[in-house]
Parts: structure tokens; sequence; C-alpha cells
């Protein structure tokens, strides 16, 4: 198992396009965390910042650049049928199951690790500009550490999901264009206009991980832990489950 990881390690880090995305993440990161410091506590902006809100919501801001570790994992599936590589993999190790899983480990690993850079990024940015506005925080705080903590596990939940769609949806630019529309569309208008459909979807566990919104429009933050990694673990097994059961040529 650990050689299928590193072969699947290895591959992602010969593909120019993971960079270009990891990159788009990392720039996400910062620039929404400028952007929620400079508007916070104004008129259409966040909370302000002297408020405990305002803190998680600068915290937080990276959140949507898991939106990019759910397109990386997608790659990481979908990628073998596109460039017509799934048959010679599957050829050189043909227990399925143990590719797949090799392949939710890279996922996990990548957007693990991504989202460690995008957490670290948002502090360098975020704590000199509050410390210049005499606004001190505890990065081991509620507010700060368990937000944070709560945006790494989204963002690598959200790659291995994309694994899960990428078996479902063989065709990469199908996959990443519906898994976009579903999240940014769908989803998105749930969470924000019909409260208690939204904070059941994929997009509302991520934001309650987060503890994006502390109010009754989402889960409490161990529910949308719990609920985000449900849905990890559901399309982990379907998609494995159709992978296997599927023709690869």
């Amino acid at each position: 198992m650990k050689n299928l990881i590193h072969a699947e390690l290895l591959k992602l880090r010969t593909t120019r396009m993971i960079y270009g995305l990891a990159l788009a993440a990392l720039a996400f990161a910062a620039i929404s965390a400028i952007s929620a410091i400079s508007t916070a506590g104004k008129s259409g902006g966040g909370p302000a910042l002297s408020t405990a809100a305002g803190i998680r919501n600068v915290m937080s801001a990276g959140l949507p650049g898991g939106i990019l570790a759910l397109v990386i994992g997608i790659l990481i599936m979908a990628g073998e049928f596109r460039h017509n590589t799934a048959t010679s993999t599957f050829l050189i190790s043909p227990h399925r199951g143990r590719v797949v899983g090799a392949k939710f480990a890279a996922a996990a690993l990548v957007g693990g690790a991504l989202a460690l850079l995008s957490s670290a990024l948002t502090l360098a940015v975020a704590l000199p500009w509050l410390a210049t506005k005499h606004i001190h925080v505890d990065i081991f705080s509620r507010n700060v550490g368990v937000v944070l903590l709560g945006g790494i596990a989204a963002m690598t939940i959200y790659a291995t999901v994309g694994v899960g769609v990428g078996s479902l949806i063989r065709n990469q630019t199908a996959a990443v264009a519906i898994a976009l529309a579903w999240v940014l569309g769908v989803e998105n208008l749930l969470v924000s206009f019909a409260h208690e459909i939204g904070r059941w979807t994929a997009l509302g566990a991520a934001a309650a991980l987060t503890n994006q919104q502390a109010n009754d429009r989402l889960l409490p933050m161990w529910g949308g832990a719990l609920l985000f990694v449900a849905y990890g673990v559901a399309f982990a097994a379907i998609g494995t489950r159709f992978t296997m059961r599927r023709d690869v040529s």
C-alpha cells in the first residue's frame, strides 16, 4: 500500500496543473484574509475585528479554497481516464480497491498539506496586521486554533470527496464542472437562503466545521465535523465500489 501511495504522489509531482491549483488556493487564502480584515466592521463587510465573530471570520477566510482541493481530488481519479492510463494502472496493480484506497490517501495527504500551508499563510497575513490595530489574538484559542484546525480538516475531506466524484464521473471536465456548479451554485444558494436544508449540505457542514457562523443557520461545530466526515466516507465507499465493478477500458 505504501508503494501505491508513493506512486500516486509521484504522479502528482509531475502534473503541472496540480501546482497551479495549489498556488491558486494559497493566493485565495491570502487575498481572502486581506479582504476579511480590510472590510471588517464596514457596511457589507464582516463583523468587527474586536469581536470573536470577527476573528473567526478572518481565520476561516481561506475555507472556500477547499473547493480547489476538491478539484485536485477529482483530477487524481478522473485524470487516469482522461489520459488513458487507468488500464495500465490497474494491470500493474490488479487489486482495484488498493489502488483507489491509495488515491484517497494521496488526496488526503495533499489536501492536508495544502490546508496547513493556507493556514500558515492566513496567520502570516492576519497576525501582524491585527497587531497594528492593537488586536492581539491567542492562536490556541477557539477563535483561532480551533477554526484553523476545522479548516484543515475541511480541506482534507474535500480532497477525498473529489476522488469519489472522479470515480463516479470519469469525464474529467464534466466532473469538475458538475462539482463546482453543485457546490458553488446549488449548495451555496441553499446555505444562504434555505438554511434548514443548506445546513445539511457538504458546504454547510464545512462552514460549521470552521465555526464560520456561530448561529442557528448551521450545525454546531461537532455536528458539521461528523456530517462532513460522513460525506467523505460515503463518497469513498461509493467511488470504490463503482471503480471495482465498472469496466476501465
